[in-house]
C-alpha cells in the first residue's frame, strides 16, 4: 500500500482529501503545518507528499527544499495556482514540483497522484473510461445528452466547450463509453499541469538518452491511447511550437518520441476541450488556426450550472449518495430551503464547486439532513443566514464588509460581475475609483 503525507494547515481540507485517498486505497499521514509534516516525512518515508504552499512557519517551498537538502526524493504535488508564487515557478517548470491548482478537483488529483507514481516505472498512465454519469433532466441536460448519441460512435474530433468545472471530461468519457472504441483505453491529458518541455514528453514519450533524467524509454499518451481516446483537455495552453507538432500528428497520423527519428503510427480517436474561446485566441495570434480547424470538426457546448438550476436537486441527491455509500452511512435528504439556497447562487465553479460542497458537508458533519443552517455554518458568506427577498443583498452586502468595501473584490469573492453586484445592492453606489 502506498503511503501519501498530506500537509495543510486547514483541518477541514486534511479531513476531506484524507478521506478521498483512503477510499482509492492509500495510507494516509497528515501534517497541520510545514514543520511537522518535515518531520512526518522523515521519519515515516512516503511514497508521496501533497502541501499547500501558504502556511505558517514553513510554506510549501520552503518544505519542498528542506526535504531535498536532506535526501528525501519522494514526488511532491504542490497545492497552489500556477505562477502566482514565484519561488514555485522554477521548480514546477524544472519538473521538480508537480502542482495542482485550487479548488482541487478530486478526480484530477487522484489523476495526478497516479501519474506521479507511476512515471518512475516508465510506463503511461491509461485509464479505462470511468462510468460517472451526466446528472440531469432539464432542457440544456437532455440537449447535450441527443448531441453525445448523434456523434458517438463517429471517429470525428470533438471539440468540447465549457466553463471550468461544467463537466467536459464527463462528456468526452460518455462519447468514448458510447462509440466503436468503447473496449479501449481512455488517456486524458491536462495540457495546463505541464509546462511545453514536459507536455511534450508526456505525449510523445522519449527514447533513454533524450535529455538529462531520461534513463530509460518512456511510452507517451499518444501511443498509449492505441485503440481508444485520447483526451487533450485545456488544449488552449499548450504552446505555439508543441501546435505545429500536435498538427503534424493530426495530419500525418505518425509521430517520432523524443530522442527518436522511427515514426510511430497513431489510432485513436481525439476530442479536445477548453474554457477558453479559441476562435478568439486564433484572431489573437494565440493558437493556429489551422489547427483549431483540425480539432473543431464536431463541437459540443457544456452549459453552465447557472442555466440548469434545475438540475440542481438531482445532482445535489448524486453526490450525497456516491459519498455516503462510500463512507457506509444513510444519504441524507435535503430540504426545500437548502435546495432553494443552493439555486440562489451563481455557482461561478460550475457543478465542481457543487460536487466539492456536498463532499465537504457529509463529510465534515455527517448531518442527517442536509438544510440551510449547514450552509451558513460551512460557509457564511456565500451562504448567509437569512431567507427572503432581500437575501442577494445581504449575501452582498457581507462580502463588501469582508472586502473592506471595494466592490471590484467582492464582486470577485462572490463570483459574480460589478453590475450585477450593483443590482444586488439596489443603491446607487459608485464604482470604484
Amino acid at each position: 500500500m502506498m503511503t501519501i503525507l498530506l500537509v495543510d494547515d486547514k483541518e477541514n481540507i486534511r479531513k476531506v482529501m484524507g478521506t478521498v485517498l483512503e477510499r482509492e486505497g492509500y495510507a494516509v499521514l497528515s501534517a497541520a503545518d510545514g514543520r511537522e509534516g518535515l518531520a512526518k516525512a522523515l521519519a515515516e518515508a512516503p511514497d508521496l507528499v501533497i502541501s499547500d504552499v501558504r502556511m505558517d512557519g514553513m510554506t510549501g517551498i520552503e518544505l519542498f527544499s528542506e526535504l531535498r537538502s536532506r535526501g528525501v526524493s519522494a514526488p511532491f504535488i504542490l497545492i497552489t495556482a500556477y505562477a502566482t508564487v514565484p519561488e514555485a515557478v522554477e521548480a514546477i517548470r524544472d519538473g521538480a514540483i508537480h502542482y495542482l491548482s485550487k479548488p482541487v478537483n478530486y478526480p484530477e488529483l487522484l489523476r495526478t497522484i497516479r501519474r506521479v507514481l507511476a512515471d518512475a516505472s516508465g510506463k503511461a498512465v491509461v485509464e479505462r473510461s470511468e462510468t460517472r454519469p451526466l446528472v440531469g433532466s432539464g432542457p440544456a441536460m437532455r440537449r447535450l445528452l441527443s448531441r453525445i448519441d448523434a456523434i458517438a460512435d463517429s471517429d470525428a474530433t470533438v471539440l468540447v466547450r465549457g466553463e471550468n468545472g461544467t463537466g467536459k471530461e464527463l462528456v468526452a468519457r460518455a462519447l468514448h463509453r458510447k462509440g466503436r472504441r468503447r473496449d479501449g483505453p481512455f488517456v486524458a491529458v491536462h495540457c495546463a499541469s505541464f509546462n511545453p518541455n514536459l507536455l511534450e514528453s508526456e505525449l510523445f514519450g522519449y527514447e533513454a538518452g533524450a535529455f538529462t533524467g531520461a534513463g530509460h524509454r518512456k511510452e507517451g499518451h499518444l501511443e498509449a491511447a492505441r485503440g481508444g481516446t485520447l483526451f487533450l483537455d485545456e488544449v488552449s495552453e499548450i504552446g505555439g511550437e508543441l501546435q505545429v507538432k500536435l498538427l503534424r500528428v493530426l495530419q500525418e497520423k505518425a509521430f517520432a518520441r523524443v530522442g527518436s527519428t522511427r515514426l510511430v503510427k497513431t489510432d485513436f480517436r481525439l476530442i479536445a476541450a477548453s474554457n477558453r474561446d479559441l476562435a478568439a485566441l486564433v484572431g489573437e495570434g494565440r493558437f493556429r488556426e489551422d489547427l483549431y480547424y483540425r480539432l473543431d470538426v464536431v463541437p459540443v457546448l457544456v452549459p453552465p450550472l447557472r442555466e440548469r438550476l434545475e438540475d440542481i436537486e438531482s445532482l445535489v441527491r448524486h453526490f450525497a449518495g456516491r459519498v455516503a455509500e462510500a463512507e457506509g452511512f444513510e444519504a441524507p435528504e435535503p430540504d426545500a430551503e437548502f435546495l432553494s439556497r443552493l439555486r440562489e447562487h451563481s455557482w461561478p465553479g460550475n457543478v465542481r464547486e457543487l460536487e466539492n460542497l456536498i463532499e465537504r458537508l457529509l463529510v465534515v458533519y455527517r448531518p442527517s439532513a442536509l438544510s440551510s443552517g449547514i450552509l451558513s455554518e460551512e460557509d457564511p458568506v456565500r451562504f448567509p443566514a437569512g431567507d427572503g427577498m432581500d437575501e442577494e443583498r445581504r449575501r452582498t452586502l457581507r462580502a463588501l464588509d469582508a472586502c473592506g468595501g471595494n466592490k471590484t473584490k467582492a464582486a470577485r469573492l462572490l463570483g459574480i460581475s460589478r453590475r450585477t453586484l450593483y443590482y444586488h445592492l439596489d443603491r446607487g453606489i459608485p464604482p470604484d475609483a
